[in-house]
């Protein structure tokens, strides 16, 4: 499969950053001692090439650093496991360093004193220096990656925000659209005179539903027992427009109402179950709700009467409304190819079923008390 051209331009970018880097750190590691022997006068042409021999040694050990720290996946890794390992490959790599630059220079820089005939004691000193140097490398390295991720986990937390808002203001713009508000409120008024406890009841439901649907702009999740008692108000005020022809039915364990959800997800299937499902029935039909354990994901699935067409659209995205097209999106910004929205038609009912993974539960449980 070949590379995207949005990611083929990115890892380019990487790659010339890195590379500039490169050059532009070790060109002023060796530019500093071109300096020193120009202040001290002793500047020459074997210094310059022993410099250039540098200069390319420290090139191409901290490049064989870097594979190393890529192949065996150190980056994300813990500072106590890394640490050890960094300090190890420094060292293996600072003793190949010190004799790969020593038999270049021996063999080219015949007018200097060889490198690989020294004492112990400066043999120790050379390779130390050049692994302190490398170990310092790698940490530079290490430090650059490790803000790099934080910034793109930030814009991605960013970017997941903003569609959350949007997804969440949009459903509370449909909520609140006229046709809802007005078949709601004529419901409610056609009670007053018949039955009083009922309308009462009714208002408690709309308001529960605006109430809720302002104040999950500000939440990355809720529990999924509020998620479900608000579908049940929204499923209760449609019953007074559709009175027999809705007929409701839910199937969730009591012990995962404490799950979070990402707010209104469960409520927009239900609501595409009723006006795409049961509005076109002449006789109504039904909407089940259930919400179980799978594979030890979480699994809400919405079934409803009715037939499901895809559309002929060229992207999966386009299948269902625009609160299922959000829907799915939100799903995939949150959990990537881990979670989604399936529709599907299945013994005679239309299915609609998300997935959230297990270890969602576990990352943004947290944020369930993060409210208005």
């Amino acid at each position: 499969m070949r590379p995207s051209p949005v990611r083929s331009h990115f890892l380019f970018r990487a790659n010339h950053s890195y590379w500039a880097t490169q050059l532009v750190g070790w060109g002023t590691f060796t530019g500093l001692f071109l300096v020193w022997n120009y202040v001290n006068d002793t500047l020459s042409n074997e210094v310059l090439k022993l410099l250039l021999l540098v200069f390319l040694t420290g090139i191409a050990t901290s490049h064989l650093l870097r594979a190393i720290i890529l192949r065996y996946d150190w980056l994300p890794g813990d500072l106590g496991f890394v640490l050890p390992r960094l300090v190890l490959a420094s060292l293996l790599l600072g003793i190949v360093a010190f004799f790969a630059l020593g038999s270049v220079h021996d063999a080219w820089l015949t007018d200097m004193p060889p490198l690989l005939r020294v004492s112990a004691s400066e043999l120790f000193a050379r390779v130390l220096n050049w692994t302190l140097l490398l170990f310092l490398w790698s940490l530079c390295y290490m430090a650059h990656n490790y803000f790099v991720r934080h910034r793109r986990e930030e814009i991605r937390n960013l970017r997941l925000e903003t569609a959350n808002r949007e997804n969440q203001l949009n459903n509370l713009r449909a909520q609140m659209n006229p046709h809802f508000m007005f078949n709601a409120l004529n419901g409610i008024r056609a009670l007053i005179d018949e039955d009083p406890e009922q309308a009462k009841r009714a208002i408690t439901q709309l308001s529960a539903i605006l109430r809720n649907a302002m104040s999950t702009v500000k939440r990355k999740v809720v529990p999924l027992g509020e998620e479900i008692d608000i579908v049940k108000a929204y499923l209760a005020l449609e019953a007074m427009r559709y009175e027999e022809r809705l007929r409701t039915q839910f199937d969730v364990d009591p012990s995962l109402e404490r799950e979070p959800v990402p707010p209104m997800v469960l409520q927009t299937l239900v609501e595409n179950a009723v006006r795409h499902g049961i509005a076109t029935l002449p006789g109504g039909g039904d909407v089940l709700i259930e919400v179980r354990r799978d594979k030890g994901d979480l699994l809400l699935c919405v079934r409803n009467s009715g037939h499901y067409a895809p559309s002929n659209g060229p992207r999966p995205a386009r299948e269902g409304g625009i609160g299922l097209r959000n829907t799915r999106k939100r799903l995939e910004m949150l959990y990537g190819g881990a979670g989604g929205l399936s529709i599907s038609n299945r013994d005679g009912m239309v299915v609609t079923e998300v997935r959230i993974p297990a270890s969602a539960g576990t990352r943004t449980n947290t944020n369930i008390s993060t409210g208005p």
